[in-house]
C-alpha cells in the first residue's frame, strides 16, 4: 500500500532521546522521508555516536576514524530498513505490547529495581524521554517478528548441509575446552547465609523430584540471568574456578552440580554443552553450526525483502544523504515509485 509522503512541519514532533551534547548542538532537520515516516538528523547523529561508543571499545586514534568513517556509511540504510520494517509490522497489525512488559521487565531485574516505575524513574533521572524509551524496544520487537515471519521461518537448514558446513569449516569452530552452563545463584546479598544455604537445598531436592532447571531458576535465582533460565552462555574451563571445574567435569549433558558454596552466596550448575579441546566433533557442535549456516543465508534474504519493501515505498532524502541499500545509492529519490 502506497502511503503520502508527511509534510515537513512534522519534524516539529519527533523527540530523540539524545544527550544533552547533542541537543545543543545538533539542529532538527529532516533527511529522510519513508513513507509517513520521517528521519531526522538527530537520530542520525545519535546512531553515529552510539557506533563510535561501540568502535572505541576496540580502536583508537586514526584507526578508529577509518572504522567510524567507513561504518558510517550504512548508517542511513539501516534506519530505513527500521522504518520500513516497522511500517510493514504495523501494516499487519503485529502487537509487541506484551513482549514490551516482559523486555522493560527484564530491564528492571537487571538494575536491580523493585517495579517498572522505579526502571522510569531511573531514565527519566538521566534525562531519557520515557516514552522514547519504550519506543526503541517496540520498534525492534516489531522489527524482530516482522524478520521471523517473513524471513527466518522460510530458512531451513538440514543436517546434512549442517554436516557438510561443518566439513568445511572444522578449524572455526577450534577450541581450548569450553562448557557451555545454566546456573541457579542464590545470593547471601540478599538473605543470610544460613537462608542462603537453605534455599539452595530446597532447589536442589526439587531438582532431584524432577523439577525442570528452567523453572528452579526463576523461583530461586538471584542471578542477573535469571530471566534467560540461568544461562551464563560458554566458558573456557581454564577460567572455572578450582572447586567448580572439578564438580562440572563430573556431570554429563544436562546434569547439575549440588549446591556450591561460593564468594556471594552458593551455586548449582548445570551443564549444556561441553566442547573437548582442539576440533569438537560436529554432535558437539551442532546448534552452532545451525545458527551459522541460518546467518549465513539470512543476510541475502535479508536485503532482498528490504529491497522489496524499499521498490512498494516512497523514500525521498535530503541532499548529501545516501542510502546504501537502494537499488540506485545516491538518487535524490531513491524508490522506484513516484507520487
Amino acid at each position: 500500500m502506497k502511503r503520502p509522503c508527511v509534510s515537513a512541519t512534522a519534524a516539529a514532533l519527533v523527540l530523540a532521546a539524545a544527550s544533552p551534547l547533542f541537543a545543543a548542538h545538533v539542529v532538527e532537520r529532516i533527511i529522510a522521508r519513508v513513507n509517513n515516516e520521517i528521519i531526522t538528523q538527530r537520530q542520525f547523529e545519535r546512531e553515529r555516536a552510539k557506533l563510535r561508543d561501540e568502535l572505541a571499545q576496540q580502536y583508537s586514534g586514526a584507526e578508529l576514524a577509518a572504522r567510524l568513517s567507513d561504518e558510517s556509511k550504512n548508517l542511513l540504510r539501516n534506519l530505513v530498513d527500521q522504518s520500513l520494517m516497522v511500517q510493514k509490522a504495523k501494516d499487519e497489525d503485529i502487537n509487541v505490547e506484551t513482549d514490551l512488559i516482559k523486555r522493560l521487565d527484564e530491564m528492571r531485574k537487571q538494575y536491580n529495581l523493585a517495579t517498572i516505575e522505579d526502571l522510569q524513574k531511573d531514565a527519566e533521572k538521566q534525562g531519557i524521554n520515557w516514552e522514547d524509551y519504550k519506543d526503541q524496544f517496540r520498534r525492534q520487537l516489531l522489527m524482530d517478528e516482522v524478520v521471523q515471519r517473513y524471513i527466518g521461518s522460510r530458512i531451513v537448514v538440514t543436517r546434512a548441509e549442517a554436516r557438510d558446513y561443518y566439513n568445511a569449516h572444522k578449524n572455526e569452530f577450534r577450541s581450548e575446552g569450553m562448557v557451555h552452563l545454566a546456573e541457579i545463584l542464590v545470593s547471601t546479598e540478599k538473605r543470610t547465609p544460613a537462608e542462603a544455604e537453605k534455599r539452595s537445598q530446597e532447589a536442589e531436592a526439587e531438582l532431584k523430584g524432577g523439577a525442570r532447571f528452567s523453572e528452579m531458576v526463576k523461583k530461586y535465582s538471584d542471578g542477573p540471568n535469571a530471566d534467560q533460565g540461568g544461562d551464563i552462555s560458554l566458558m573456557k574451563t581454564s577460567s572455572l574456578a578450582p572447586a567448580v571445574a572439578q564438580a562440572v567435569a563430573k556431570l554429563e549433558i544436562r546434569e547439575y552440580t549440588p549446591p556450591l558454596p561460593v564468594k556471594n552466596g552458593y551455586l548449582i550448575l548445570q551443564l549444556l554443552e561441553r566442547f573437548s579441546p582442539g576440533v569438537p566433533t560436529f554432535e558437539e557442535v551442532e546448534q552452532r553450526v545451525d545458527e551459522a549456516l541460518y546467518s549465513q543465508r539470512m543476510e541475502p534474504k535479508y536485503r532482498e525483502y528490504l529491497r522489496q519493501l524499499r521498490r512498494d515505498s516512497y523514500i525521498f532524502l535530503a541532499p548529501g544523504y545516501v542510502d546504501t541499500g537502494a537499488e540506485t545509492p545516491g538518487s535524490l529519490l531513491t524508490s522506484e515509485k513516484t507520487p
